[in-house]
């Protein structure tokens, strides 16, 4: 069903999923703004300067509002038989697509690296990974069945979910993490040399501080489409560590971070822990 793939934007996730369709044996053609990476990709099968005749299936893998801005404006991509984009969050995406004029899916696959200002070959990056899918109004029955084809053949797992949701549960699972991350950063740096800071640092400051590797243009993008959301979430975390500071007894506090802890191995005990990188 699925013979040829065109990829708009090479970067991490666009590059790294190109090659992993090349090794699966599809013809898999690439543009990116920048000419050195098109180069970078082209080493590892991606074809650059050739197009097909007609593509089963496009994938928009830029920034979010670089693909905003091409789902606002007039393409020839009448050539494919279907749009799936990419992007971290899907309700702007989705409105667009719904007049798109041919079918389109916004799509997120919940994989990545947290460092993704450069890429290296991740080929297996993907795999067991759950792909979330959001149908628009021009989402029709032939649309879906491609788009389980490609899920399938990148071994991932096929998760539909309604735009809106999408990016109310992203916003704490994913986007006010970010927000955190850069937050204890901040602070850190404000009274103290990255020395002192490494020299008595370990796994939690890591762990906790790990998104901040992250681009930060990515991380605008993805507040500016989903302030709302995150907004709301910011200001219940605020009221929420207000609330564990006016803890008065120990057993209070006792039975708040026994609660957490309970919640949080309970997670792991069922879903296992996944490794971060």
């Amino acid at each position: 069903m699925i013979k040829n793939v065109k990829i708009i934007g090479l970067g991490l996730m666009g590059a790294n999923l190109g090659i992993n369709l090349v090794n699966k044996g599809l013809n898999v053609y690439g543009e990116d703004i920048n000419p050195d990476v098109e180069k970078r990709a082209e080493k590892f099968g991606i074809n650059i300067k050739s197009n097909a005749e007609k593509y089963d299936l496009t994938i928009l893998s830029m920034p979010i509002n670089n693909i905003i801005s091409f789902l606002s404006k007039e393409h020839e991509i009448d050539k494919s038989e279907l749009i799936i984009d990419i992007g971290g969050t899907k309700e702007s995406i989705c409105d667009l697509m719904d007049n798109s004029n041919i079918p389109a899916i916004g799509g997120h696959p919940m994989c990545g690296l947290a460092d993704n200002t450069n890429w290296e070959p991740h080929p297996e990056m993907y795999k067991n990974a759950t792909f979330l899918l959001c149908e628009t109004n021009s989402t029709d029955d032939k649309a879906r069945e491609i788009a389980s084809a490609f899920i399938n053949i990148l071994d991932c797992k096929e998760v539909w979910i309604d735009r809106k949701k999408h990016d109310e549960i992203l916003s704490i699972t994913s986007h006010l993490p970010h927000l955190i991350s850069s937050a204890l950063v901040g602070i850190a740096k404000k009274d103290y040399e990255i020395e002192e800071i490494m020299g008595l640092a370990a796994g939690g400051f890591d762990g906790a501080t790990r998104l901040t590797r992250t681009n930060p243009e990515m991380i605008i993008d993805m507040y500016n489409s989903n302030s709302k959301n995150i907004n709301n979430f910011l200001t219940a975390l605020i009221e929420e560590i207000s609330s564990l500071m006016s803890l008065q007894e120990k057993n209070e506090l006792i039975d708040y971070l026994t609660s957490s802890v309970e919640w949080r191995r309970a997670l792991s005990d069922k879903f296992g822990e996944r490794p971060l990188s």
